[in-house]
């Protein structure tokens, strides 16, 4: 692991393949903050467009889980029109030595091109970093299976929507990497669920209806903000690297 700081360095970082980029993100608090972080405009509801380092850049709110991410993408987006696909956003730890805010990197048969630069930019922001398996889960997953599930995985973390990602790209030549922030470590629970939208209305009745659990929310909620200034921070220094 890379020791935390949130100072930079000027050491040179390897060139990244210049492609175009998709983003995935499934909350509006996942989206939001790397679409403000990269300088995206809307383009449509639910998608950003714009450039970083010279390279095109899409970003879709696709929703929670896999259902959703693949309905999302079934919608006019095309494998070929991009290089490289990041699945971001949010992941529960599954191992005791990872932390929230840590940056976790799941660069499965992935070619090296993409690969290094994401552990430089972790070494040049001195963040803390892991590479390792992101596992699919189809639920929210709380301590007592994330250690189980962990350890007959050897995963490192776990999101919902990564694997629907490389399954839209699969057969074709998109790399698709996930990359993401720990929300909750392992010892940690998470809220089952989520709002089903972001407006007064839907963020009021969620309340009302998890009120015993107000106390988790809002830790939650804290721990989700820092954990995604991290990850754009990170994710906008991975896209600025020189071709």
């Amino acid at each position: 692991m890379i020791p935390m700081d949130e100072t930079t360095d000027a050491s040179p970082r390897p060139a990244l393949p210049a492609v175009p980029v998709l983003l995935t993100a499934a909350t509006r608090w996942e989206s939001r903050p790397l679409a403000a972080a990269l300088g995206l405009s809307p383009a449509a509801d639910g998608r950003w467009e714009g450039s970083q380092g010279g390279r095109r850049v899409t970003l879709v709110q696709t929703g929670m889980g896999a259902e959703r991410t693949a309905a999302a993408l079934g919608r006019g987006f095309v494998a070929a029109d991009y290089g490289l696909a990041l699945s971001a956003g949010l992941c529960g730890a599954m191992q005791e030595e990872v932390r929230s805010g840590d940056i976790v990197a799941d660069a499965r048969e992935a070619e090296m091109d993409f690969v290094v630069p994401l552990r430089e930019t972790a070494k040049a922001l001195r963040l803390p970093f892991h590479f390792g398996r992101i596992l699919h889960t189809n639920l929210v997953l709380q301590p007592a299976a994330k250690r189980r599930l962990g350890a007959e995985h050897r995963a490192v973390a776990c999101d919902m929507e990564t694997q629907a990602v490389r399954r839209w790209a699969h057969g074709t030549a998109l790399t698709v990497l996930g990359v993401r922030a720990v929300l909750d470590e392992v010892g940690q629970r998470a809220p089952a669920d989520a709002p089903e939208g972001d407006d007064a209305a839907s963020l009021a009745r969620y309340a009302l209806a998890h009120a015993a659990e107000l106390p988790l929310l809002a830790g939650t909620g804290l721990r989700s903000a820092r954990a995604m200034r991290r990850l754009s921070r990170f994710l906008k220094a991975y896209l600025e690297i020189p071709r």
